[in-house]
């Protein structure tokens, strides 16, 4: 009995001793996060490209960061980036997937600054995602092999034309032609699944670095993880494509567009004035002639009218939420 009293108090003892302070205390200054903050925010704003370093993608309403913006964010940083496959399926036959090919990655990132690791995420991606498990089967011209054949209005005849402006030769096929009509359309298994086994594996090495990124330069608060090859954009970007297909299916052989009235009827969207961004760059104890040599530098306009509307949506919520960071910064030093 005294034994085990013995070795409850040392037990007790080992779990009651004093801590190192500094293990609960910040790895940096509140002037040294500050000015972090400001250098990323700075480094957002003068050196990434909308459109090709981050994007609003379809379907989202966050800026998403894409693969260039963050390789240009792990070189500003210095970070050296490692992949490693985490898991791997490669069935070519489809022998144990429902005689169906299958491929699957699991990619690990890590990003190091030096030889201290400073985060690292997991990104995967596989066959049997929509965007590379099925394939938009259409109608296919047999004199110019292009996928252009539209239906043809009934007042110019009906029927079938092979339409010049998405890249067919013109020709005309009458209705009831088995040539065109026994063809198959609409979602097909992708027969050519085996071609995009080397774009499955760098997706799931972008999707990891990416992830890892966000992380590592705490950059989440600009950008969401990169979704523009998820189903999300995919089917985004297809319903994009079947509305400009029935767009260009109301014009004319002779060029002219059909008056077509807006099924979506006037917009309902904020509308964001010139005086509320100012507003809000006043907050910030900006000036305009500052507020507009920013605007020059990341859009390369001269005037707040010449943003569009999502510019000025991503305009006004950098700046309100720049101002956010002020108001907390300033209520810890008080």
């Amino acid at each position: 009995m005294a034994e085990k009293t013995v070795e409850m108090d040392e037990m007790m003892s080992n779990v009651l001793a004093p801590a190192d302070r500094s293990q609960f205390m910040p790895a940096m200054s509140i002037e040294a996060a500050v000015e972090r903050y400001n250098t990323i925010t700075e480094f957002v704003s003068r050196v990434l490209r909308r459109d090709i370093d981050y994007g609003i993608i379809p379907g989202t309403d966050k800026l998403t960061l894409l693969k260039p913006g963050a390789e240009k964010l792990t070189t500003f940083f210095g970070l050296s980036t490692r992949f490693r496959i985490i898991e791997r399926i490669e069935d070519w036959t489809g022998e144990a997937y429902d005689n169906e090919p299958f491929f699957y990655y699991l990619y690990r990132c890590q990003l190091f600054r030096g030889d201290l690791l400073i985060a690292e995420a997991d990104g995967s991606c596989n066959s049997r995602e929509t965007k590379y498990r099925y394939r938009e089967a259409q109608r296919i011209c047999p004199e110019c092999k292009q996928a252009a054949i539209i239906k043809g209005r009934e007042e110019f005849g009906g029927g079938w034309i092979c339409f010049r402006k998405k890249g067919g030769c013109g020709a005309k096929f009458s209705t009831g032609d088995s040539v065109i009509e026994s063809q198959t359309i609409g979602r097909i298994f992708n027969p050519d699944i085996a071609d995009q086994v080397n774009t499955i594996q760098k997706i799931s090495q972008k999707r990891s670095l990416i992830a890892a990124c966000l992380l590592a330069v705490n950059a989440s608060e600009f950008f969401t993880q990169d979704v523009e090859d998820m189903p999300m954009y995919a089917s985004a970007m297809a319903a994009q494509a079947e509305a400009s297909a029935s767009r260009e299916s109301r014009i004319t052989e002779n060029g002219s567009q059909a008056s077509v009235k807006s099924e979506q009827g006037n917009s309902v969207e904020e509308k964001i004035s010139d005086n509320t961004i100012l507003e809000a760059c006043r907050s910030l104890g900006k000036t305009e002639a500052q507020l507009l040599d920013w605007l020059k530098k990341k859009y390369k306009i001269g005037s707040i009218s010449d943003l569009t509307s999502v510019q000025k949506r991503e305009v006004l919520s950098f700046l309100r939420s720049k101002e956010k960071k002020e108001r907390r910064g300033d209520a810890v030093t008080r």
